[in-house]
């Protein structure tokens, strides 16, 4: 069985989220640095999270994701369910319908029995570490700015000396 990107990103975008958000809501941009995903990726994610209230978003400045519910609650199917369809696909009868309907059965039951307070305790501290991205492309030093020698305008004429004046008469 294969599980679409969307799903994977979700689940882990989740856990992520529930593993920091416990004192402050957690951007989207560190999520997806986090996930190595594109921040236009994440957000679609994110938005569908939002409407089916896995998460609750804060906007403004210290705003961001943080989980809407109780962890224990929310179980891995749940995620899952939102982006995959979890119902074996019957494009005829075959004599393996009875196993590919056991191992869904099987699936379903086992991402039920794994909650989000699970995948979270699970983590190791390391994982949870932002790494700080380089910049593509190197900066030289300005140069020092050097000030004028001479006067700047006609009305510096007067301060830069009145021997000047003079021998301009």
């Amino acid at each position: 069985m294969m599980i679409l990107k969307s799903t994977r990103v979700a689940v882990e975008s989740l856990v992520y989220i529930a593993a920091k958000s416990a004192t402050r809501p957690v951007s989207a941009r560190e999520v997806a640095q986090a996930l190595s995903v594109s921040l236009a990726y994440l957000e679609g994610i994110l938005r569908i999270l939002r409407e089916h209230k896995l998460v609750r978003s804060f906007k403004g400045p210290g705003g961001g994701y943080q989980v809407d519910g109780d962890l224990e609650k929310i179980t891995v199917l749940d995620v899952v369910q939102l982006f995959e369809s979890t119902e074996p696909k019957s494009e005829g009868v075959t004599a393996c319908d009875g196993f590919v309907a056991d191992f869904h059965d099987a699936f379903k039951k086992f991402l039920s029995a794994k909650s989000l307070r699970q995948l979270v305790g699970a983590l190791a501290p390391h994982e949870l570490v932002v790494a700080v991205a380089k910049p593509r492309f190197g900066l030289r030093p300005l140069p020092v700015p050097s000030s004028p020698r001479g006067p700047n305008s006609v009305f510096q004429l007067h301060a830069h000396g009145s021997g000047l004046l003079n021998r301009l008469a």
